[in-house]
């Protein structure tokens, strides 16, 4: 699967599949939450140059990939929102959501290049949708 098609089928789940799972204030906290955890990721992916840098980046990572994941988990449990509270936070974080993992799965492509690298992208394979291989 390509990057483009990981990150827009991503996109899709945040901002209109979650809202269904989630509910009123407390969602427009989580989308927040998943903005930091992608902006996260993206400045630690940003340190890998060699195999070094992309063995020490694998801690950052995976803390980052609990944090998404335990949003997520909120997520799931939430009473979803209503309509109007829907297309609000679909308009409002849609195109930071859709900005911010552009910038993560530029990253991306470029760690899977430098030495270590892909080792280290197993911590945000959940993240990606991308099974191990």
């Amino acid at each position: 699967m390509t990057a483009r098609r990981i990150g827009t089928a991503l996109s899709v789940l945040l901002v209109l599949g979650l809202p269904a799972l989630a509910g009123e204030a407390g969602y427009e906290d989580l989308l927040k939450q998943m903005l930091k955890t992608f902006e996260r990721m993206t400045t630690t992916l940003n340190g890998v140059q060699d195999s070094d840098t992309a063995k020490a980046a694998k801690p950052e990572l995976k803390a980052a990939l609990k944090t998404f994941l335990e949003a997520r988990k909120k997520a799931e449990e939430m009473r979803p929102p209503d309509r109007a509270e829907k297309e609000r936070l679909t308009k409002a974080y849609k195109p930071k959501l859709d900005e911010s993992l552009k910038k993560l799965f530029l990253e991306v492509r470029r760690v899977e290049e430098v030495p270590g690298g892909r080792d280290a992208l197993k911590e945000v394979n959940a993240v990606l949708g991308r099974e191990e291989k």
